[in-house]
């Protein structure tokens, strides 16, 4: 082997090696994230916080991974829920990290909406969120669970698209009885002015009405 075939099979073993390394490190956030699921107490807040530090890692190795930088804004939000003030901010900047580069994402843009939503954010930044959702992903269920809650929170001051695109969601889930359960869930989780205004849009009818409140009601009962 002459001695140039020798130093190029060394160059290309070290970009193989380098290139699993990085692998391994893209790979081990996420990893150590499906470990939370089974986690519980100090042990899931300690796994929590490994997590999105090496999340964080990961990201800034990696920048224009969206896929990373959702990670890192779905475990802030779950920090958030546990009450760490600026988790909240986090994930919103993380988000729009990952909206910046995956701009068709349709998820993305609907957990924008929700997280600035969570933030108390007025209708104006939350709205092209939800449009952009819309936009780009009219029936994927993820996002059609999510824009909902999002839409009623800001009904009066929604223009007509977006309260005729909320319709649109609610209508489908209710149209698909496999996904009619989805809808009572998605009912039980808002505020009374919300549910109200749900009713009201997607319920006139009272024989329509009476069915789906038939459905709230045993799914409470079944909650209890």
């Amino acid at each position: 082997m002459s001695t140039e075939e020798a130093v190029l099979r060394r160059l290309c073993a070290g970009v193989c090696l380098a290139a699993g390394l990085l692998l391994c490190a893209l790979a081990a956030p996420r990893t150590i994230a499906y470990g939370l699921v089974g986690a519980d107490g100090g042990e899931e807040s300690a796994a929590l916080a490994d997590a999105r530090a090496r999340f964080t890692q990961a990201l800034a190795v990696h920048p224009s991974d969206s896929d990373i930088a959702l990670g890192l804004a779905r475990l802030d939000l779950r920090a958030a829920r546990d009450g760490e003030a600026a988790a909240l901010d986090a994930a919103l900047a993380h988000l729009k990290q990952a909206a910046a580069h995956a701009p068709n994402e349709t998820f993305i843009w609907a957990e924008l909406a929700r997280t600035a939503m969570l933030q108390g954010a007025e209708a104006r930044t939350v709205i092209p969120h939800l449009r952009l959702s819309s936009l780009t992903g009219r029936f994927e269920l993820s996002s059609v669970l999510m824009r909902p809650p999002v839409a009623l929170s800001y009904w009066d001051e929604l223009p007509e698209d977006l309260k005729h695109d909320a319709r649109r969601d609610l209508g489908g889930l209710w149209s698909r009885p496999q996904l009619r359960g989805r809808l009572v869930r998605l009912y039980l989780g808002l505020g009374y002015k919300e549910r109200a205004i749900l009713l009201d849009e997607v319920f006139p009818g009272r024989e329509l009405r009476a069915r789906f409140l038939n459905d709230y009601v045993l799914a409470r009962a079944r909650a209890h």
